[in-house]
């Protein structure tokens, strides 16, 4: 049996994360192992999964596939078994709000660990995913019983993954892609501190959680005192830590709720040319088509607030939605809070996908590696990537091809639609050949066209494809 070590599981010294037969499993050294039994025997692992603070999670016992997977890996006898989660996401694809609710997920669980004694070594928000729409912790091996109770050692690193890019993107206007990508595990509090002027630091919003912890950081380079002597410290008092946390949670779901979206295409449905014809009739296209070819996954790329998203879920997939503008996305998770889904909203520019970044290049795949669904739908979004992207028919064929593993859903829209005059408004015209002929001729090498329907009450066309 072939085992595949995920690439951006080798940092943890605890264990690592592996795919065995389509299935995740994590190896985990007799420490952890002794952990997480005791949590296990205390019924909290099983009320954790239940509440979806932490990933479905199974101790592998004694039987074949133990013997089996000892025999594959003899430096590991401790193994796991987790709920595969559909796609895996990272924070540069979030949205404020849900980067909040990643850290407001991690301080749930951190206090109820304090509980039974138990702590999270670390708070990274990789450690985070989402699953219809609510976030998870993936990483059970980064709980540990420590000595000291009473402070949280992997505080510093929750103000970089969670605390301080909310703070940029509300202070300074930063976007998350900005914040994570070009320094993969956050900012320093040096780095973000140089965001801000000296005077401006003394603000409510930021004095507690940058402009003191600036202070004790410059301090304690200047200690004597070993890190050594620090952790091994005996304090079982955990109030003052779980005090600080609270106050943490409060301050994310501040900021999330201080968010207003604003984005162009985040208003889509109040500025888009359908009448209910057009709509009515759109949807039932779609949803015929959904209906038949059945596909376990779809992307919905260009899904502004999500519309057919939750279509394409009531139909019975799973799907991944995403969009360029991220306010457009977070009102899709927003709704998702209030409607549940199995819908993964992502803020992607299809001009510009996430790359793959991280050690070697392979510690976070990228964007186009991690999706290959049964179905793309990209509805009324050919227009913006001829237009806005500067992208040919025949690049946007390609592109699509390489997206799905089967199935294209389209919708054409003409030059003369109101949409694409909007678009081209100042620029000069050199679509004189976007016609539904040459479009149809662009997919034809690599696509076979199996239906194609006029959307009533509108010029536009809807086109089914079946991958070559």
């Amino acid at each position: 049996m072939s085992v595949t070590r995920v690439a951006g599981s080798f940092r943890d010294p605890s264990g690592f994360v592996f795919l065995r037969n389509e299935e995740v499993f994590r190896s985990i050294d007799d420490q952890c192992f002794e952990t997480l039994m005791q949590l296990a025997d205390e019924g909290n692992l099983d009320d954790w999964v239940e509440r979806q603070l932490i990933v479905g999670t199974e101790f592998i016992e004694e039987g074949p596939l133990l013997d089996d997977l000892k025999r594959e890996l003899p430096e590991t006898q401790h193994f796991l078994r987790h709920e595969r989660i559909p796609l895996v996401t990272y924070p540069y694809e979030w949205t404020v709000s849900m980067l909040a609710d990643a850290g407001i997920c991690t301080l749930d669980l951190q206090i109820e660990l304090l509980e039974s004694g138990h702590s999270l070594k670390d708070a990274t928000a990789y450690n985070v995913q989402f699953v219809n729409g609510k976030p998870t912790m993936i990483d059970v091996a980064s709980i540990e019983r420590p000595s000291r109770l009473d402070v949280w050692f992997a505080l510093g690193q929750f103000l970089q993954m969670f605390v301080y890019p909310l703070l940029l993107n509300k202070y300074r206007g930063w976007d998350l892609r900005s914040y994570f990508v070009s320094s993969l595990n956050g900012r320093d509090i040096e780095s973000v501190a140089k965001s801000f002027g000296l005077l401006e630091r003394f603000r409510p919003g930021l004095f507690l959680d940058l402009t003191l912890p600036l202070w004790l950081h410059r301090m304690s380079e200047k200690k004597q005192e070993s890190k050594r002597d620090v952790l091994e410290k005996k304090v079982t008092n955990t109030a003052p830590q779980i005090a600080n946390l609270k106050r943490l949670r409060s301050k994310l779901q501040k900021l999330a709720a201080s968010y207003k979206p604003s984005g162009v295409w985040s208003s889509y449905t109040n500025i888009c040319n359908y009448d209910d014809e057009a709509d009515s009739a759109k949807k039932q296209l779609v949803r015929d088509i959904l209906t038949r070819s059945q596909p376990g996954e779809v992307l919905d790329i260009g899904c502004n607030t999500g519309t057919y998203s939750f279509l394409a879920a009531e139909c019975g997939a799973n799907v991944t939605s995403v969009d360029g503008d991220h306010d457009a996305i977070e009102i899709l998770y927003r709704r998702l809070k209030d409607n549940p889904a199995s819908i993964s909203p992502l803020v992607v520019d299809l001009a510009n996908p996430s790359p793959s970044i991280g050690f070697m290049n392979v510690e976070r795949p990228s964007f186009l590696d991690r999706s290959q669904p049964g179905c793309v739908m990209a509805l009324a979004l050919m227009h913006h990537l001829l237009v806005s992207a500067n992208m040919s028919m025949d690049a946007i064929a390609d592109q699509m091809h390489s997206m799905t593993n089967r199935d294209l859903i389209i919708e054409f829209v003409p030059t003369d639609d109101s949409m694409f005059e909007r678009l081209m408004k100042f620029r000069v015209d050199l679509f004189q050949g976007v016609n539904l002929e040459n479009c149809i001729k662009a997919f034809d090498a690599k696509f076979e066209l199996l239906e194609k329907h006029p959307i009533p009450g509108s010029k536009r066309t809807l086109l089914y494809f079946r991958k070559k």
